[in-house]
């Protein structure tokens, strides 16, 4: 009798112990969907910055760049929300696809690294691929979904997204504080607007009529004074800053 009292008082603390637990995997698991919330990252002009996801991926932000990103990937994939430019490392994870979400596509990656550029209001999109494989697919009600293999990007044409080579693996080392140009003065210049929030006045006529071509790498660091200072002396232009309005002249 004694034996079969301890044996029931066995099974019932089994039981207890089982419940137990998965009571404590239960409230956790609930603490935790109650807890992950999303956060919103604003990049400002000029600058570049950097974020590890709760899953090891790392973000890496361009200027005037915002992501927004859960606490913690609680549900069965993983996704943020990018508008401007970005450089994602994808922490490899083939159970829980990555979703990186803009304003015109989508891009769905496993474990990989890839660049994005989708400023809401502008036009352009490009996915860019350096390894792994990823997904583009469209946010139209008829979506239609592109694979790229490394070394490939995906860029809006016309209204049209298209395939095609990465013709220059530079173009996406302000990851690393590089600023590069290939490209005619007046496209540079537009650039620089863009990235450090100023606007240029052209008064030059002779860079009007015909843009000299540039090519040239920069730190970022080294500010937006420097870069125009060998611009100017490799161009043959002047200029005036007016900080108070944001303004550079070329003279």
């Amino acid at each position: 009798r004694r034996r079969f009292w301890l044996r029931i008082s066995a099974v019932a603390a089994s039981v207890t112990l089982l419940f137990s637990i998965s009571n404590y995997i239960s409230f956790h698991e609930g603490y935790k969907k109650l807890n992950s919330q999303m956060v919103e990252m604003v990049n400002p002009m000029g600058m570049r910055s950097s974020v590890v996801l709760s899953d090891g991926t790392k973000v890496i932000l361009n200027a005037g760049t915002t992501l927004s990103y859960p606490t913690a990937f609680v549900s069965g994939q993983r996704e943020v929300k990018v508008n401007g430019e970005a450089f994602f490392e994808v922490s490899h994870d083939k159970e829980h696809p990555f979703i990186v979400s803009t304003s015109k596509y989508q891009v769905k990656a496993v474990g990989t690294s890839f660049n994005i550029y989708d400023y809401q209001d502008s036009p352009q999109f490009e996915a860019a691929l350096l390894n792994g494989k990823v997904e583009v697919t469209t946010n139209a009600k008829k979506s239609s979904v592109v694979i790229l293999t490394p070394n490939q990007r995906a860029a809006l044409c016309q209204g049209v997204l298209k395939v095609k080579p990465i013709e220059n693996a530079n173009n996406y080392l302000w990851r690393k504080g590089i600023l590069y140009f290939n490209e005619p003065l007046l496209e540079v210049f537009d650039k620089l607007q863009e990235y450090y929030d100023i606007e240029f006045q052209i008064r030059n006529s002779s860079l009007t009529r015909k843009s000299p071509y540039c090519t040239g790498k920069f730190r970022a660091k080294d500010g937006l004074e420097h870069i125009i200072r060998v611009l100017k002396e490799t161009n043959h232009f002047d200029y005036q800053i007016d900080y108070e309005s944001k303004k550079i002249i070329i003279l």
